[in-house]
């Protein structure tokens, strides 16, 4: 959760400087192109991904499900 305006302020930076990244997900998520996001999901910091990992109703840029998809294989089948 972003508590402060340095905290706000911190946040937006990393999306500013990681919207590529962000882009490619939301890109990937969209056209079920599961590959490719484990793809971007691998080839990007753990520091940068849990700076943007903040819930949608607390302003964070993903959704629920994209946040989900990011951190399985939506292609795992149950056994």
């Amino acid at each position: 959760m972003v508590d402060s305006r340095e905290d706000f302020l911190a946040y937006m930076k990393c999306v500013r400087d990681n919207f590529d990244y962000i882009c490619g997900v939301k890109t990937a998520v969209a056209n079920e192109e599961w590959e490719t996001l484990r793809a971007i999901v691998e080839e990007t910091s753990n520091e940068i991904k849990e700076t943007l990992n903040l819930a949608q109703s607390n302003g964070g840029i993903f959704t629920t499900y994209e946040n989900q998809v990011m951190k399985i294989n939506p292609n795992r089948r149950e056994v």
